[in-house]
């Protein structure tokens, strides 16, 4: 039995609760109620999404891919020293790999590789010839249809051509895949040499433009330092400033003079000071020795010894004889008169101390003056000088770049000439044993990968699209009024097995009144009578919020349930456009509704009994629709009244609320109002723009009944019930 929330009616206005477009909360429950709700969709997308995607990987042709392993390096290789390269040596940055890795990934490599390889004469890449092969006839390419083959060509070799970087390291992959394996590994050996030789040619060219560019730039050097010190010689040579050994001639000749000075200067104070010291010493009476090491004379030094060689001999005869002894007196007069020589020599000595003296200071004297000439020579010239220093520094400046360029040319061009290969290859490509695609269990992983997402999106956008009420819970979040029941739909199998006459739910309540369906039709009954809080209920407004919702049959199957249960029930056609009950109930009455509230007849003269159920119909014939507001007047105030004493139970089949609106007028007299929606169908927007307008004419809805309610829904119980067949 089906689980009714039932609420306690307030006086307060109908709020539909705030649509947030949500698809509700996300919760395992919820998962399971929409993979049951959308399982068809789901598995249906799915299935055919991973079989479409099998069969495309599984009917692709067959493709290899051979790698091989080089080792890119981050510049131009250091043969030469760091300042002395073309570009410079930028280092092994990741910037420069992956700009080299970009390279190999060119389509300019590409279609060198196209030409090298003549691959625009290869079937397995021109589909031209393909189909030339099958026997199509040969057409003749124009350039213009020959380069766009060309450029086709080009483009799927760049697709085929993966270059991934091994880590951080200088080491690169490079994979090239095709139809066959020995022209994958042809193609990515052959890609590899076409990189080294590019790598090269750009060497070769750029040395070539450098070296362009510096020589016609050491030629303009040249020039500006021949002119520059030619400037300087013409100025040095018009100024008088002459030069010698790379000097100035004046600055030459004051710098010896200054010389010359400094030393007769030291010269003069050293022979002052010995000129003065002999004097003293002779004047204090100092030893003879002492006076000749300071005079330095080599005669005074003979004398010395002389006078020590008489000294010898003369104390030799004076103690052999006496002082009268000629020998004594001899000896006696020789040391006089080497005495009286030596004092000759020390004097001769002092004196030419003296006469050095004073022609070193002479010398000085001469010196300081021309010295003094010669900075006045120079003082004069100091404008001059300043202008020269200027242009001898401009033109060794000149001559500093120039020969700066003229080495760097030289480098340059040695540079040019280096064959070295900017890329080693370390593993070359070797044909491969397995294809790479299609490769069948990954194609088979990923088509039921790709399917189960495409079936999720899909049931994903379903629920999202979808506008209708899944179970009790959504009407109560969605609508914020009761779901009082959830009638299940029939099945055609169901409704096959009942007389042709009797295939109709209505029909089926009667045939098997312990189905789901009829204990439903129970649950919604006793719902509506037996609501806690509410008062007594005796008149019910069945209605719907749009046509083809089911309210006639709900109408019908509540009577007949209600009926069965021993109450006096009246089934009350109310509506004038369609009049649906007697169609259902296969009868044509003279008399209706429209004539008994013109007073034309009774209401118990055009009241048909129901003999399966014991339930009462007023039905509306087919004597015509009037425009005449008929639901609004006091007859119909006086008809319920009258119904309301004669019957236990008057269902109201009112037309749906938006089409008409006779219906708020109806509905508004009525007990309480029920509101009848398709399982997943009804729109929820058009339910509260109903349940708003029954509100605004002051009904009382009582509740939601969900009707066409699939059984294998999630959340729809009910009690196992056995149907008893006649044999």
């Amino acid at each position: 039995m089906n689980v009714i929330a039932i609420r306690q009616r307030t006086e307060e206005p109908y709020r539909p609760p705030e649509d947030d477009g949500d698809l509700g909360l996300i919760s395992l429950k919820w998962i399971f109620s929409f993979l049951m709700r959308r399982w068809m969709l789901i598995g249906a997308v799915a299935t055919v999404v991973a079989i479409a995607t099998f069969a495309n990987f599984a009917l692709q042709p067959e493709r290899f891919t051979a790698t091989a392993l080089i080792m890119l390096q981050g510049g131009q290789e250091r043969v030469l020293a760091p300042d002395q390269m073309v570009t410079g040596d930028p280092g092994a940055s990741p910037p420069v790999i992956d700009s080299q890795i970009e390279v190999l990934r060119s389509s300019m490599l590409a279609g060198r590789l196209v030409d090298d390889l003549r691959l625009i004469e290869d079937p397995e890449w021109n589909t031209a010839l393909r189909e030339i092969e099958e026997g199509a006839a040969p057409v003749p390419m124009t350039p213009e249809a020959r380069a766009a083959v060309r450029q086709g060509i080009i483009n799927g070799v760049v697709s085929s051509i993966e270059v991934r970087r091994r880590g951080l390291t200088y080491a690169a992959e490079v994979s090239v895949t095709a139809p066959t394996a020995d022209r994958a590994a042809q193609m990515a050996n052959r890609l590899i040499e076409i990189f080294q030789l590019y790598q090269m040619e750009a060497r070769l060219r750029n040395a070539e433009r450098a070296n362009d560019w510096l020589a016609q730039r050491v030629t303009e050097l040249r020039a500006d330092v021949q002119e520059k010190e030619a400037i300087a010689e013409r100025y040095r040579s018009q100024s008088g400033l002459l030069s010698s050994q790379g000097s100035l001639l004046s600055e030459r000749q004051t710098t010896d003079v200054q010389t010359q000075v400094l030393t007769a200067r030291a010269d003069l104070a050293e022979k002052e000071a010995r000129h003065q010291q002999v004097q003293s010493m002779v004047a204090g009476g100092q030893s003879i020795d002492l006076i000749a090491a300071v005079l330095q004379s080599s005669v005074l030094d003979g004398l010395r010894a002389g006078e020590a060689e008489i000294a010898r001999r003369q104390a030799d005869f004076e103690s052999r004889y006496s002082d009268s002894h000629p020998a004594v007196i001899n000896v006696r007069a020789e040391r006089a008169d080497n005495r009286q020589q030596i004092n000759a020599e020390i004097r001769r000595g002092i004196s030419a101390l003296g006469t050095e003296v004073q022609v070193t200071r002479a010398r000085l004297q001469m010196l300081e003056s021309n010295m003094t000439e010669m900075r006045g020579e120079l003082t004069g010239s100091n404008e001059e000088l300043v202008r020269l220093r200027e242009y001898e520094r401009e033109a060794a400046a000149a001559r500093a770049v120039y020969e700066a360029f003229l080495q760097r040319f030289h480098e340059i061009a040695d540079q040019g000439n280096l064959r070295a290969a900017p890329a080693e290859l370390i593993s070359a490509a070797v044909p491969p044993q397995v294809r790479s695609s299609p490769r069948l269990s990954v194609a088979f992983v990923l088509a039921i990968a790709f399917g189960l997402g495409l079936g999720l999106a899909a049931g994903f956008l379903a629920e999202a699209l979808d506008e209708g009420f899944n179970d009790s819970d959504d009407v109560e979040r969605k609508l914020g009024v009761p779901a009082l029941a959830m009638v299940p739909q029939l099945r055609r199998n169901e409704l096959r097995s009942l007389p042709a006459a009797s295939q109709h739910p209505a029909a089926y309540l009667l045939e098997r009144q312990v189905s789901a369906f009829t204990e439903a039709c129970r649950v919604l009954r006793t719902s509506i009578l037996f609501a806690a809080g509410q008062p007594k209920t005796q008149i019910v407004a069945i209605t719907s919020a749009l046509p083809n919702e089911g309210k006639t049959t709900t109408s019908l199957c509540l009577a007949r349930v209600a009926a069965l249960s021993g109450q006096r029930v009246l089934l009350v056609d109310c509506d004038l456009r369609r009049r649906s009950v007697k169609d259902v109930l296969d009868f044509e009455p003279p008399t209706g509704l429209l004539q008994v509230l013109a007073g034309e007849v009774n209401w118990r003269q055009a009241t048909y009994l129901d003999d399966a159920s014991g339930m009462h119909v007023l039905p509306v014939s087919d004597s015509g629709f009037t425009p005449k507001d008929v639901f609004g007047g006091e007859d119909m105030d006086r008809l319920l009244g009258e119904l309301r004493n004669a019957f236990d139970l008057v269902i109201l089949d009112c037309a749906p609320v938006l089409a008409v609106a006779d219906t708020r007028v109806v509905v508004s007299k009525a007990d309480c109002a029920v509101m009848v929606t398709r399982w997943q169908k009804t729109p929820i927007r058009a339910v509260r723009a109903a349940l708003q307008q029954l509100n605004v004419s002051g009904a009382t809805v009582r509740g939601v009944a969900l009707n066409s309610v699939d059984r294998r829904m999630p959340g729809y119980y009910s009690y196992p019930m056995y149907e008893f067949r006649e044999n």
